[in-house]
């Protein structure tokens, strides 16, 4: 689900101010600071499911898991900051020395390349149509009449407007999926991180098309930091190789 929030400078009212402390996993001697020998400390912006959410007083979720990965590969443990997402997209987090890379969620573009350097994508999180099973619905240009959920100032409303359907708004993801379970709309547009999980945790829902909208998401560090970009990237390549992204996207996203 790359909502605006994800693809637009985030809201005036969020500020650097908000940083705060949460969920850290390292209790070795580096703390939580980023640049310490023994941590690898990990910047995001929770809850935004499937990549990053609270579970049982710990975030978890695939940007997780991904942070988890590059920490191994360090040779030191993942500490997780929760900040505002303005921060992050800003490299405000990143240049305060908050931590060390930000991963949530965040698309890649020209506009934030002038403030933070970007890995190499990490996910293309393309737009898709999820349906019940017994819908009839094949596709966006088999719509037809009939209404289309979508989660209000996201890629997924933009793109089924584009297409001149007939939607319906939603405030969160959650009564856009119970509206389609319970025949309120009959399918809905979204991102396919997000409307995979769905279908996976619901038998009787399946994606019937997706479609490429060029949404490439990547980690941020601090621009000029070489060292944990390079360290990245390496861990990218390596998780991709091994069969580890795949492992991940199935874990966190049905995919």
């Amino acid at each position: 689900m790359s909502t605006l929030r994800r693809l637009v400078p985030a809201l005036a009212v969020l500020s650097a101010a908000g940083l705060a402390l949460t969920g850290c996993e390292s209790t070795s001697g580096g703390g939580s600071q980023a640049g310490g020998s023994d941590t690898f400390t990990v910047c995001t912006n929770s809850p935004y499911p499937p990549f990053e959410f609270e579970k049982d007083g710990k975030i978890v979720g695939f940007d997780m898991s991904l942070g988890d990965e590059i920490a191994k590969d360090l040779g030191r443990e993942k500490n997780v900051v929760q900040a505002n997402f303005e921060t992050l997209e800003s490299g405000a987090a990143l240049d305060t020395g908050q931590c060390d890379a930000a991963i949530s969620g965040i698309t890649i573009t020209d506009a934030r390349k002038q403030s933070v350097d970007f890995s190499k994508p990490y996910f293309n999180d393309q737009i898709a149509l999820l349906t019940t099973k017994d819908s009839g619905i094949r596709g966006f240009d088999s719509v037809g009449d009939k209404t289309v959920g979508v989660q209000q100032a996201t890629s997924g409303e933009q793109f089924a407007k584009d297409k001149h359907l007939k939607t319906q708004q939603f405030e969160d993801v959650e009564l856009m999926f119970q509206s389609l379970e319970s025949g309120g709309v009959q399918a809905v547009s979204g991102n396919i991180s997000t409307l995979s999980k769905r279908a996976k945790d619901n038998p009787d829902l399946e994606v019937v098309q997706t479609v490429d909208t060029n949404e490439n998401l990547g980690v941020a560090v601090k621009k000029g930091n070489t060292e944990i970009l390079d360290s990245v990237n390496k861990t990218l390549d390596r998780i991709t190789s091994d069969g580890t992204m795949d492992k991940m996207k199935k874990e966190w996203m049905g995919l």
